[in-house]
């Protein structure tokens, strides 16, 4: 419902006549039926400036759409074709950023720049991860498996704005497979240079466990990658 505006003043002996009382209710009820008069907008609140169309401004590397309107923009990157792989060596503790990790050809739907104007920020992300379990096994002299050590991690991901945490997942158990997040976040922002990217974060608790003498000769260690498939990352300015 659209902001409304009083028929007239009103003072404090004019609750307990009828007649004030029921303009009111009657324009919120007209309001309802379709009706919108000069109490619902005032005159001369839309002019032609405020019914310009939108510019949209397409970027092709890294790919990011930009729509902007006179009162609110949007911002998209996305990437549905190519398949991410993150191996183990090039993660670190605490939190990862996407930007950084993935190929310089493969970094679509982690990150947005752009212009913010001073109001609100309400986005999302939306991304495809695939994680497996990963082990530790160790073998004989013959090469028969003695014992296999599961790595039982957890982890998280999660939106920052100029480097500001706005939002996270809460720890999530990865090594289930493959699955599909959805992070909403929203924030406050100031006018000027504006980033936000989607990092995440792994947390290793091994099950170390002791082996039988003769059963330590050989260590096999597979550790798995962070595979990110689809996954988009969209933003809305909505000016002060």
């Amino acid at each position: 419902m659209s902001r409304q505006y009083t028929v007239g003043p009103q003072s404090s002996g004019d609750i307990i006549l009828v007649q004030p009382q029921n303009e009111e209710i009657n324009q919120a009820a007209a309001e309802l039926n379709g009706g919108l008069d000069q109490n619902n907008m005032p005159l001369d609140s839309i002019t032609r400036s405020k019914l310009t169309p939108p510019v949209v401004t397409t970027v092709a590397s890294p790919q990011q759409t930009s729509i902007e309107y006179v009162s609110q923009a949007y911002y998209f990157s996305e990437e549905s074709a190519n398949l991410t792989t993150i191996p183990y060596d090039q993660w670190t503790l605490g939190w990862n950023k996407f930007e950084v990790l993935a190929s310089a050809a493969d970094i679509d739907g982690f990150f947005l720049d752009f212009q913010s104007v001073e109001g609100m920020l309400k986005g999302e992300s939306c991304i495809d991860v695939t994680y497996r379990e990963s082990f530790r096994a160790r073998t004989n002299a013959a090469s028969a498996e003695a014992y296999r050590i599961p790595d039982r991690h957890r982890g998280e991901l999660a939106v920052f704005v100029n480097d500001v945490l706005v939002a996270r997942t809460g720890p999530l158990w990865f090594s289930c497979g493959r699955n599909s997040y959805v992070l909403p976040f929203g924030c406050a922002i100031g006018s000027g240079p504006c980033h936000v990217d989607v990092r995440w974060s792994v947390e290793f608790q091994n099950e170390f466990r002791a082996f039988g003498a003769g059963y330590t000769l050989n260590v096999i260690e597979e550790i798995a990658s962070l595979k990110i498939a689809n996954r988009l990352l969209w933003v809305r300015n909505v000016y002060r």
